[in-house]
C-alpha cells in the first residue's frame, strides 16, 4: 500500500517527540504538531486546474519556506541552487525510471532516495548543516514532483503531486538522513570516549 511508509514514519515521530524526547526540549511541541498535522492531512488533497495536489505536500513546502526565511540573502541562494539541482535530479530518475524501466537496476524508490541523500551530503556535508540539509531534501523533493508532474500531464497521463508513492520516497529519505546522523553522532561519542580514556592512562 503506497503511503505506508510515511505513516509509519510520522507516527513514530509522533511517539519520539511526545513520549521520548525531554520536556525541556524547546520544539517538542512543534514537532509533535507538526507530525499529527502531516499525518491528519494525509487522505485529502486539491485541484489546480487539471492538476490534484496532495495537502501533505503543500504543509510540507509551506514548512520548508518558513523555516528558511531567517537566512541570509547568501544562504537562500545557495539553497535555491541545491534545491533545483536536486529537484532535477529528482525528475529526471522519475522520467528515466517511466520512459525506460530497464535502466533501473534496483528499485526506483531506493535509488531515488539514495540519489537525494547523497547530492544533500555533497551541498550541506558538514553535520552542523543537518537541519539545512533536510529542509533543502524536502524541498527539493517538492519541486521535483512538480517538475515530473509537467511533462506527464502534457502528454495525457494523470499524475498527482506529492502522492502516496512520492510521500513514501520522502519518508525513506528523511529516515535515511536522520539514520546517518545518528551513526555519526554515536562515532562522535566514542571518538570523544576513547581520547578520554587515553588522556586517564598517560596521567596514570
Amino acid at each position: 500500500m503506497d503511503g505506508i511508509l510515511y505513516l509509519w514514519f510520522l507516527w513514530g515521530m509522533w511517539v519520539y517527540t511526545t513520549f521520548l524526547l525531554r520536556k525541556s526540549h524547546p520544539h517538542r511541541f512543534r514537532y509533535s504538531f507538526l507530525s499529527l498535522l502531516l499525518i491528519c492531512v494525509f487522505p485529502y488533497g486539491m485541484m489546480a486546474g487539471s492538476v490534484e495536489i496532495s495537502f501533505p505536500v503543500i504543509v510540507l513546502a509551506l514548512i520548508c519556506i518558513v523555516s528558511i526565511r531567517i537566512l541570509s540573502l547568501r544562504e537562500k541562494l545557495y539553497m535555491l541552487i541545491a534545491v533545483l539541482s536536486m529537484g532535477m535530479l529528482y525528475a529526471g530518475i522519475s522520467l528515466i525510471s517511466i520512459y525506460d524501466p530497464v535502466l533501473m537496476f534496483i528499485d526506483r524508490d531506493i535509488i531515488l532516495s539514495l540519489s537525494l541523500v547523497l547530492v544533500g551530503i555533497l551541498f550541506y556535508s558538514h553535520s552542523s548543516l543537518y537541519r539545512l540539509r533536510l529542509i533543502a531534501v524536502a524541498l527539493s523533493s517538492v519541486i521535483g514532483d512538480f517538475f515530473l508532474s509537467i511533462p506527464l500531464n502534457k502528454v495525457g497521463f494523470y499524475y498527482s503531486i506529492g502522492g502516496p508513492a512520492y510521500l513514501d520516497v520522502l519518508a525513506v529519505t528523511i529516515g535515511l538522513i536522520c539514520a546517518l546522523k545518528i551513526v555519526v553522532e554515536l562515532n562522535q561519542a566514542v571518538h570523544i570516549r576513547t581520547q578520554t580514556n587515553k588522556g586517564e592512562m598517560k596521567n596514570i
